[in-house]
């Protein structure tokens, strides 16, 4: 039956995609319907444009199904540039009323949202109410969403650019083009490298970030599925490079969760991160929790009062065995403290447990994908190339990532307004 209607799906989805008839001509294009491509695409059409959306999937806008675990987490209520990659660039593209802006156009979109912390979702907790409310509006606006479509050439002239079209939706595919196009708006991950190479655009490395990270030889794989609260710092040759605090989920490949994700941003093979396990107590502090009598043993379950009794039970087993990384030095602890007394040496392992990266592990789990088009051949407050003036970029096409918490949705949906507003200005020209 799920097969049956899986097909039935796919069946709907394919006759939807082919009754969609391309104009000729319109006055903004956007390559790729996934969230800033749409928000673009609103943006433009309701300022007066006509606007098409080409998107090589079957339905637009999927990708926002699996943000935030599924319940899509909208924006930050503590937006700033620092945390993003390029925060001098960002600063200048979303300006000072950026939260109000977001917010603004998800109002008028009819969605509602709630406050958990720092981070705003919909009331729904559904990544569903997000799309559909935007595909409704792009609809009221007028938008011409093209799916299962693939742009493969794109001609910038002087006063307007062309495009050629594929439908993978048929086969053999079938082309057409539309002939006369004011603005184009480049946007994801996939699509800015296939339009830097046909314009000799400068393209930055892309690669997945926000994303598990696998660890060499981990003894802690035993534990897949525990979670835990910790204090991770990335050392790289024993220089602290990044520092995280919040839930870390071990896994058999190594480590995943929030704090794993934030990491990703910073991490390069073969760094060293740490766990502190104990994060609201110093050494002195925990060494009165589990030797309250000051015997200076190491006894089972002298840990359990503050750990999760599976992780305190593995960390002493590696305590009485010496457990070290394989020819490394504790990135957090002298030599010395591997010839410690066996209480002592546990306690170290709970204040800084090390892990060796060996990289990223599942790439295809990856919330974000960095790199993209360099950001310095744009205009910062209209998003436009500055050798091609009719051509924008937003979102993932540009080499623009941020920590998790909402902030490279609120980067996606900002920055589609600014392209998607100045694109439109130029259909009168």
């Amino acid at each position: 039956m799920k097969g049956s209607s899986r097909a039935q799906k796919q069946a709907l989805l394919l006759a939807q995609a082919h009754s969609t008839t391309l104009p000729q001509n319109c006055d903004v294009c956007i390559i790729g319907g996934g969230a800033s491509g749409m928000v673009a695409a609103i943006t433009a059409a309701e300022a007066g444009a006509k606007t098409v959306v080409i998107e090589q999937k079957l339905q637009a806008a999927q990708s926002i199904l699996a943000t935030g675990n599924g319940r899509c987490n909208l924006a930050n209520i503590s937006l700033a540039p620092k945390h993003y990659n390029h925060p001098e660039f960002v600063a200048e593209v979303c300006g000072g009323s950026w939260l109000n802006d977001v917010l603004g156009f998800w109002n008028a979109c009819g969605l509602r949202w709630t406050l958990e912390e720092d981070r705003l979702y919909p009331v729904s907790r559904q990544a569903a109410s997000v799309r559909n409310v935007l595909l409704a509006r792009a609809k009221r606006a007028g938008v011409i969403v093209a799916c299962g479509r693939k742009v493969e050439q794109l001609e910038m002239h002087d006063g307007a650019c062309t495009i050629k079209i594929s439908d993978e939706t048929r086969e053999p595919a079938q082309y057409c083009s539309i002939n006369t196009c004011a603005a184009i708006i480049a946007v994801g991950g996939g699509v800015s490298s296939h339009i830097a190479a046909g314009l000799d655009l400068e393209l930055v490395a892309e690669s997945p970030i926000l994303a598990p990270l696998a660890c060499k030889n981990s003894p802690l794989a035993s534990l897949s599925g525990r979670r835990a609260q910790v204090i991770a710092h990335i050392y790289r040759d024993a220089f602290p490079q990044a520092r995280e605090r919040g839930e870390i989920l071990l896994r058999d490949y190594g480590i995943s969760g929030i704090v794993c994700f934030n990491l990703s941003r910073h991490v390069q093979p073969n760094d060293v991160i740490t766990l502190d396990f104990a994060p609201d107590y110093n050494a002195s502090e925990l060494r009165q929790i589990a030797d309250p009598q000051l015997s200076g043993k190491l006894i089972d379950g002298c840990l359990d009062g503050v750990l999760d009794p599976l992780i305190a039970t593995q960390l002493i087993k590696l305590a009485r065995k010496r457990w070290t990384l394989t020819n490394d030095t504790r990135a957090d602890a002298p030599d010395s403290a591997v010839q410690a007394d066996p209480l002592s040496y546990a306690l170290s392992l709970v204040k800084g447990f090390p892990l060796r990266v060996s990289g990223i592990a599942h790439p295809e789990l990856a919330q974000v994908t960095r790199g993209g088009l360099n950001i310095h051949q744009f205009e910062s407050t209209t998003l436009a190339t500055q050798s091609y003036p009719r051509l924008f970029a937003c979102g993932e096409a540009l080499d623009i990532d941020a920590d998790c918490g909402g902030f490279n949705l609120a980067w996606a949906w900002k920055s589609g307004m600014v392209a998607g507003s100045a694109a439109a200005q130029l259909h009168s020209v």
